[in-house]
């Protein structure tokens, strides 16, 4: 009987551990993601894990340098489809909304609180962007 009771705890004490690893792995993620392009805000990825996987939103700003200087011009928002999370990388679907394609994102930890993330069906030249994780005091 009281070894039952020790096998039991030991399964549960284990199980939590792989949930408190879970949660761990995902807090990497959650938070506001700033990203810049051409000295502009360029990106700007917000997660969240409230209902028990990663998902959230991405914000485009289209820049440009017509009359010189870098400048957005437009902010294009989306949801996040179909996120799927694979050791230190994210990847998932936005729709554009000028002409409905579907793009690929791939978002790829570099260290604590930075990230880069890139178009991968945007083709050769696809800028990759650096982010950095807002940090809240």
């Amino acid at each position: 009987m009281k070894r039952g009771i020790f096998v039991s705890a030991c399964i549960l004490l284990a199980s939590a551990s792989v949930f408190a690893a879970e949660l761990k792995s995902d807090a990497a993620w959650v938070g506001v993601w700033h990203g810049e392009l051409n000295g502009q805000p360029g990106v700007l990825l917000t997660l969240a894990d409230d209902a028990g996987e990663l998902g959230g939103t991405f914000v485009m700003n289209m820049v440009s340098r017509e009359g010189g200087e870098p400048h957005v011009i437009a902010s294009e928002p989306h949801l996040m489809g179909h996120p799927t999370l694979a050791g230190n990388a994210l990847t998932f679907k936005v729709t554009q909304n000028k002409d409905g394609r579907e793009l690929n994102m791939k978002m790829t930890l570099t260290e604590a609180g930075k990230a880069e993330i890139q178009c991968l069906n945007c083709g050769e030249d696809a800028p990759v962007a650096e982010l950095q994780k807002e940090q809240y005091r």
